[in-house]
């Protein structure tokens, strides 16, 4: 779970310089749905101040601007994967 949480981590603080990478339409373009917006909620989740409800997980559902940051990001990071595998090992604990 460490390399999860610096990989959300590193996201989670990054000032979105994969946002070129998004589509230009306005819902990926919504702050709530950016890769490092996506990061924090997932941490919020893994540290138990948000509950993993319908809700939080609709918002971790949109995820057009993660999936077109793949091989755009700064740091090389994978964040739709990232999100799948943290919060996969976080269910089953």
């Amino acid at each position: 779970m460490n390399e999860h949480r610096a990989t959300l981590t590193t996201c989670a603080y990054c000032p979105n310089t994969c946002r070129p990478s998004y589509a230009d339409n306005d819902a990926v373009q919504t702050e709530s749905q950016t890769p490092s917006a996506l990061s924090l909620i997932t941490l919020a989740v893994l540290d138990g101040r948000l509950p993993l409800d319908i809700d939080t997980r609709t918002a971790l559902g949109r995820r057009d601007a993660a999936n077109a940051s793949v091989g755009h990001c700064t740091y090389g990071l994978n964040i739709p994967a990232t999100l799948d595998a943290a919060l996969a090992e976080r269910i089953e604990t």
